[in-house]
């Protein structure tokens, strides 16, 4: 009986990524409330079917690993300190039952990220091999697709669809143009993880599933390119170029490092011809000159100066309170007591996730956040060169009928894999400069560090 519940528990996982494209127009914030509900309700139920199948289960042995080997991970060790630090700031901070709880508006708090960490937990305990993490990877997909759908049946005026203009900085079904950037990203970093990790000998695989996969690429660009976020924007070339330039020196063969050099360098001059050409080029003749947007890139600009501004009065708040913050959800608070008259609108966010952790938590809860990424950075090297040799001497390929772990990869496909897990931290974070975390963000981001965590220990 507790394997079933076990499945049940990993099948509600699975419709987790579904939370995205929850539109709830019977309420205040459509955009906010249905996903924070129904995500909530998932992961209640999955963690009451997770607990169900240990107590009817026998077997210490196995229970002993699902629950506790999890544990002596470096990687989740800093995601289970940043989460202690994070709630622990908000009983600390000025208003611990906002921190705690949130509000109607958010939903977020303390008690919402104690649901992503719950998330993350569950996702190592019940997948245990690469089918799991495919699967799950395959519907976020599709929960992207269903969150540009529904942007382009809003942009059609259909009945009880509610959007805008497809050119009016597209935002699909996340009501906010900013994520569907940030979405972006890790999407892309799905498809592209199939890409590299396929049957590359199949000839099904090159004839049907690649060309299916570039045009989901293609298909997930164009929107990133149609919400006109420059920092999602920024931060998926960041990525993109870095990642290409690590490839340049951990592809086994020295032309195919030549070769991802001389792309890295490309990109670089693309972007930097894009910007400085901004004026002469039109992303979208469709959508007029605002599509041209996106590269509107200038540190003397409106947007960016209400940043600075922002940012400034984040670190006068946290020289009040430097060890724990604020607490989370009180950065309003914050911005009202340091208030700056440049400001024509209210600011319940820094737009910069490094401040809203440090207005949020202290200089504590920012280096736990820090850590996370400076330990999988850690255990993402350690892991490389100890294997680098060792995978090198073997030629495998992918069975398609089978899926294979990270060992069974050819040398290349291992090599676009890691390139892959190394550039979704930098985009990530690029594009946080200029944002701040929500929940179509963080589902995202707790499910690449669970699977960064099982590939780089369990998945060898």
């Amino acid at each position: 009986m507790h394997s079933n519940l076990f499945n049940f528990s990993k099948i509600l996982l699975f419709i987790a990524p579904f939370s995205l494209v929850i539109v709830s127009t019977s309420t205040l914030f459509p955009f906010i409330v249905g996903k924070y509900t129904f995500f909530k309700i998932v992961i209640e139920l999955a963690l009451i079917s997770f607990i169900l199948g240990i107590g009817f289960s026998s077997n210490k042995l196995d229970l002993k690993k699902l629950l506790f080997d999890w544990f002596k991970s470096p990687l989740v060790i800093a995601v289970t300190a940043f989460v202690f630090l994070f709630t622990l700031s908000g009983f600390t901070g000025v208003n611990p039952s906002a921190s705690f709880w949130s509000n109607f508006e958010r939903g977020e708090g303390s008690f919402l990220m104690l649901h992503f960490y719950v998330y993350f937990i569950l996702l190592l305990a019940l997948f245990s091999n690469e089918k799991d993490w495919r699967h799950i990877f395959r519907l976020s997909i599709i929960s992207g697709i269903f969150v540009m759908f529904y942007g382009i049946l809003g942009a059609m005026n259909v009945r009880g669809v509610v959007g805008n203009d497809i050119c009016d900085r597209f935002a699909g079904s996340l009501g906010n143009p900013a994520y569907i950037g940030t979405l972006s990203i890790f999407l892309l970093f799905y498809v592209m993880y199939f890409i590299a990790s396929g049957n590359w000998k199949s000839k099904n695989w090159k004839t049907i599933i690649l060309p299916f996969l570039i045009l989901l690429v293609l298909f997930f660009f164009a929107f990133l390119t149609l919400s006109q976020t420059r920092g999602g924007f920024l931060g998926l070339g960041a990525g993109t170029i870095l990642g290409m330039f690590y490839m340049s020196f951990s592809l086994p063969k020295h032309k195919w490092r030549i070769y991802a050099f001389l792309m890295a360098l490309g990109l670089v001059g693309l972007g930097l011809s894009g910007i400085y050409f901004r004026q002469h080029i039109n992303l979208a003749p469709w959508c007029g000159a605002g599509a041209n947007r996106i590269l509107d890139v200038s540190i003397s600009g409106a947007t960016i100066n209400t940043r600075f501004a922002l940012w400034g009065q984040a670190i006068e708040a946290w020289k009040e309170r430097p060890i724990f913050g604020w607490g989370p959800e009180n950065f309003s608070i914050a911005f009202e007591k340091y208030y700056n008259p440049v400001h024509t609108v209210w600011f319940d966010r820094a737009h910069n996730i490094f401040f809203d952790y440090l207005v949020f938590s202290g200089i504590m809860g920012l280096s736990a956040f820090v850590g996370i990424f400076a330990v999988l950075y850690f255990q993402f090297f350690k892991k490389h060169w100890k294997n680098k040799f060792e995978i090198n001497d073997k030629h495998h390929v992918v069975d398609h009928k089978k899926y294979g772990s990270i060992s069974d990869l050819s040398d290349l496909q291992l090599s676009i894999v890691r390139a892959l897990i190394f550039a979704v931290p930098i985009a990530y974070l690029v594009q946080g400069i200029v944002l701040f975390d929500v929940l179509p963000i963080y589902i995202n981001l707790f499910l690449f560090l669970a699977f960064v965590e099982w590939k780089l220990n369990q998945g060898k």
